[in-house]
């Protein structure tokens, strides 16, 4: 999720695990431990985009990281502190826990992450939840930051904290609880329009577990639509959207096409423009929420091919966010189950 999300659970949890004993102190580390895998990015500059993608979310969101890492990182902070002892093993429970808890709300955000690495390189994710949402967030927030103005040895700041962490792992279990419902809705009426289908792919459209969109792959076609969870009908009118596979055959076992292909798992668009081989990435959606005609893609690649032929690496456009910003009437229109 976004940088403040992960810095305020850090702080947060934390807080949760030695608070009274270490006061503000364990909230400062919580901030800096659970920033610290996300710290994958300062390789960007001496790597190639391929690199990049397969790096991010990659080991550092490993589980195997968190029980290397954490007890280095307990024995550092122990030494920085050693008048409060508090001890080397409780400040690496505290870091195993703040590296976990990092893991645990990337997980089930669209990106993927490789928990299982060096084991396996597959991005799981969950689609439970969009990278940036405030009823996660604000409920943790104002649990710290409550806790925090509060005596150390208060039980109302004990409560404060732990309130905010359980309302906010509440969300989570609600956003993969309400999944399930939008999961079969999408199924159920593709199924009575189309039949039957390879894959498929929910998830939140935007910054709440309101509003869905659903990804479905046939025949080389991703069949897209937008639902939401107020929509007093379930009968969804699908757009559908041509991969172009055929675009990328001539360069699909080389490095470029072979990577965004992993990581993308298949829900993608290819096309021509300008004589360049351009892939986006579905997932993602669009500058318009899906929820106009035509917008352009926020996940888009340009295919960097040598002159030998081979597609090497590709380079990723910047979001047009200003496309988003002049929709979101629309999207909250949308979001409450009315017309947009």
């Amino acid at each position: 999720m976004d940088s403040i999300t992960q810095a305020t659970l850090g702080a947060a949890v934390g807080e949760a695990f030695l608070g009274k004993k270490a006061g503000y102190r364990a909230a400062a580390w919580g901030v800096v431990l659970g920033t610290i895998p996300d710290l994958d990015i300062i390789i960007n500059p001496f790597v190639d985009s391929v690199v990049e993608l397969r790096s991010h979310r990659g080991f550092t969101h490993s589980i195997l990281f968190c029980l290397l890492a954490a007890p280095a990182a307990g024995w550092l902070i122990d030494n920085i502190h050693k008048s409060l002892e508090v001890g080397w093993v409780r400040w690496s429970v505290m870091a195993f826990f703040t590296f976990l808890t990092h893991i645990l709300i990337d997980l089930p955000t669209t990106y993927g992450t490789q928990i299982f690495r060096p084991f396996t390189d597959t991005p799981y994710t969950l689609d439970s939840i969009f990278i940036i949402d405030p009823f996660f967030t604000i409920p943790l927030f104002v649990g710290l930051v409550t806790a925090l103005v509060l005596r150390r040895d208060s039980r109302a700041r004990t409560i404060a904290n732990r309130t905010g962490l359980l309302i906010s792992a509440l969300y989570l279990i609600w956003g993969y609880g309400i999944k399930s419902h939008v999961h079969s809705v999408f199924i159920e009426s593709y199924q009575q329009q189309y039949g039957a289908f390879e894959q498929i792919k929910t998830t939140p459209n935007g910054p709440s577990t309101f509003l869905w969109t659903g990804y479905i792959e046939n025949q080389d076609t991703i069949y897209n639509a937008v639902y939401s969870i107020f929509d007093e009908r379930t009968d969804l009118n699908f757009t559908s959207i041509p991969k172009n596979s055929h675009l990328i055959e001539p360069y699909r076992d080389h490095r470029a096409i072979q990577t965004l292909l992993w990581f993308s798992r298949g829900y993608y668009k290819a096309e021509i423009e300008e004589g360049q081989l351009i892939i986006y990435d579905l997932r993602f959606g669009r500058g318009d929420f899906w929820l106009t005609d035509d917008a352009s893609y926020v996940w888009k690649n340009h295919i960097l091919i040598n002159e030998a032929g081979y597609a090497h690496s590709f380079e990723q456009s910047i979001p047009n966010f200003n496309t988003r910003t002049a929709n979101l009437s629309r999207y909250w229109n949308r979001l409450w189950g009315k017309p947009h």
